[in-house]
């Protein structure tokens, strides 16, 4: 079928079905980079709410008596696991940045280290709900 006969029955023609598979691919590609901004953009705003807590924390020892001392140890292990998981988006990037160039060990490497991050980014907001809440629990109920 000719490409006069597709259009004159409404079908999409060889060339409108590959320029919109290239499309596709491109819209695919955006995805994927928006998607990594987002993670980076989620991470900061966690690390700065944590940053945040750590002082909070602090605070909070030194009005009230009953909070135990060790209480800031809380938010600092969870600056640890956010820290950690920086680290692993930077393994990431790197590999990213020449992944036309890297081995496939490297490739299997970097499929792993982007699975796990996923999981690692989730486990820090949870966490970071936890060091909130334990907060709140600190305020609140001791005394």
């Amino acid at each position: 079928m000719t490409d006069e006969e597709c259009k004159g029955l409404g079908i999409m023609t060889d060339q409108e079905l590959k320029e919109m598979d290239l499309r596709f691919e491109r819209m695919e590609e955006n995805g994927i980079a928006d998607t990594q901004k987002y993670f980076d953009r989620m991470h900061d705003k966690v690390f700065s709410l944590n940053n945040l807590l750590i002082a909070a924390y602090f605070a909070l020892i030194a009005i009230r008596k009953d909070v135990p001392d060790w209480s800031f140890m809380i938010p600092t292990l969870n600056s640890i696991l956010l820290l950690y998981v920086d680290y692993r988006m930077l393994l990431r990037a790197r590999i990213q940045a020449q992944i036309t160039k890297v081995s496939a060990n490297e490739l299997e490497k970097y499929g792993n280290i982007q699975n796990g991050t996923n999981l690692y980014s989730l486990l820090s907001i949870y966490s970071t709900v936890a060091v909130v809440l334990i907060f709140g629990y600190f305020l609140l109920v001791t005394g």
